[in-house]
């Protein structure tokens, strides 16, 4: 039997962090013997034993041995693995010292491949209702690999309570340092270890706030208790991100190109960008060539783009704002990247724009799946990519490309 032992762990300010009494488990079950089945969406391992099912972060199918509860809600329970009486054939030692204890990272503890494997279950499990439907075939979802799954992320935003600074554990509620993070990029790092070698921060910053490093063009800066992407938002994974363009610029000329074929060059072909930001999806594409010509952009934050509409997409008149400002309300390529909520007004966008192709790229796809299942019309999923922007996490892109007849 072995047993798991925190490698880093500072608490912030002792005692002055309350567990509410509803999440508090009752001292009888505190301790929960688990044998995992399978993992979950959030890279949870799934124990259905004792009548409850109780999800155990760290953990792969057919580990057993005794959690900690820590917290129930809804009928189900939350817990940590205290002993691991049988590992996993998949498991391996984690590269980072905090792993067991920080809530960062979900699958150092396996290999690559395998983390692939079960984010492609994910999206799978997520994706059943086009599945079931029969617009979604299994065999068409692809899964990109990033090149790199250590030393990626460009941004990282650290919490501080008092003289510590790090990550919030969701179930203690406690900030967890983490002065040897893997996973910030080489150009961070002295700014990152600035924060944990002599403390001077706690001199101007007291109480509790938040610290943002993230790198751009001009270098790298920090913020402090900012909004988060307070100087423009940007992919973690500079990357992935290149990758994600190069999918969305190829799927959007290369349908471009057949419907100038088909329109022997006699009219032109328009692009729509939803939630563009600064167009770091569709500049690709218009650099691509001649295959691509008008575009419309549209999104909340200020823009000097000259093909750019700032419209509130999630304000209940958007659609209408749209179709007063914009000269054009038919597209043939529709592309939209909303935030994690997704996007619930799709169905009527689609109506109004009739385009012969769909791109949505998604940070959750439970929103998208659930967008995607409104839309109305003669449909086709083509392709449903799993992109893997967050390497070590649970978290994905997902870009869907449709096609309309």
């Amino acid at each position: 039997m072995s047993q798991f032992k925190p490698h880093s762990k500072r608490p912030g300010a002792a005692g002055n962090h309350k567990r509410t009494r509803s999440n508090k488990p009752k001292s009888g079950l505190q301790k929960h013997q688990y044998l995992i089945e399978h993992m979950d969406s959030l890279g949870q391992g799934v124990c259905k034993q004792e009548g409850t099912v109780t999800f155990i972060a760290k953990t792969l199918p057919d580990e057993s041995g005794v959690a900690r509860i820590h917290k129930r809600s809804k009928g189900v329970q939350f817990a940590k693995a205290e002993t691991l009486d049988q590992p996993s054939a998949q498991r391996v030692e984690a590269e980072c010292v905090h792993f067991n204890e920080c809530p960062g990272c979900h699958y150092l503890h396996t290999d690559y491949d395998t983390e692939l494997g079960f984010k492609r279950g994910a999206l799978i499990k997520i994706m059943q209702p086009l599945l079931r439907s029969g617009q979604l075939s299994e065999t068409i979802i692809e899964v990109v690999a990033a090149p790199d799954r250590l030393a990626y992320r460009n941004r990282m935003q650290l919490h501080y309570r008092h003289k510590y600074i790090g990550l919030v554990d969701a179930a203690t509620d406690q900030v967890i340092e983490i002065p040897s993070c893997k996973m910030i990029r080489p150009e961070l790092q002295s700014k990152f270890d600035a924060l944990y070698n002599k403390k001077t921060w706690t001199e101007s910053h007291q109480g509790k706030g938040h610290c943002e490093l993230y790198l751009d063009a001009d270098g790298v800066k920090q913020t402090w208790n900012s909004s988060y992407a307070d100087g423009g938002f940007t992919q973690v994974n500079s990357a992935m991100n290149a990758v994600l363009k190069k999918i969305v610029s190829t799927e959007i000329v290369s349908t471009q190109m057949v419907s100038k074929e088909v329109a022997n060059n006699k009219s032109p072909n328009r692009l729509l960008d939803l939630f563009s930001g600064n167009g770091n999806l569709s500049d690709d594409a218009l650099l691509a060539g001649e295959a691509v010509l008008p575009r419309v952009m549209v999104d909340v934050a200020d823009n000097s783009h000259d093909d750019y509409l700032k419209i509130d997409l999630f304000d209940e008149g958007a659609l209408k704002r749209f179709k007063r400002l914009s000269e054009v309300t038919q597209f043939d390529s529709v592309l939209l990247d909303p935030p994690r909520k997704g996007f619930p007004a799709l169905a009527e966008w689609v109506k109004l724009c009739k385009p012969k192709q769909l791109i949505y790229v998604s940070c959750n796809a439970a929103t998208m799946a659930r967008d995607l299942s409104t839309l109305e019309g003669k449909f086709t999923i083509d392709k449903l990519l799993l992109v893997d922007m967050f390497p070590s996490t649970y978290h994905f892109e997902t870009v869907a490309c449709l096609s309309f007849k």
